[in-house]
């Protein structure tokens, strides 16, 4: 198996209501340039579940598919070093002009900041 698909494997799809319900009113939240994450932690789960919100103000439906299978592949080569629990991760407009490299580093500042312990924020000085 390659690297991807065993990082796919732990990641599923939302597919309950509640699941929504609670990322839209407990969750924590994080965003870096026009990525926006939001996180609720479910420490009992198998696996975790991810849902891209990519409006169509982004673009066409091919530079959004194309948007959203990239960050599928990036929550993918995370996945085994993510804490367990709901993902909703959402693009602006100014998305699409980010390069890979650029794409992945705001994923991951903004999922840092959503997956941060409450009341730590990583980039305050001490």
């Amino acid at each position: 198996m390659t690297p991807a698909r065993s990082g796919r494997a732990a990641l599923g799809s939302i597919r309950s209501r509640q699941t929504f319900a609670d990322l839209r009113k407990r969750a924590e939240r994080g965003r870096a340039g026009p990525i926006s994450i939001r996180f609720v932690a479910e420490p009992e789960w198998k696996r975790s579940e991810v849902a891209f919100a990519v409006g169509r103000q982004v673009g066409s439906a091919v530079v959004r598919n194309r948007l959203r299978r990239q960050m599928r592949a990036v929550l993918a080569e995370q996945a085994g070093g993510l804490p367990r629990g709901a993902y909703l991760v959402r693009c602006a407009p100014g998305g699409p002009s980010l390069t890979f490299e650029q794409l992945k580093e705001a994923m991951s500042n903004a999922l840092e900041k959503a997956t941060a312990p409450r009341g730590k924020n990583p980039g305050a000085a001490t």
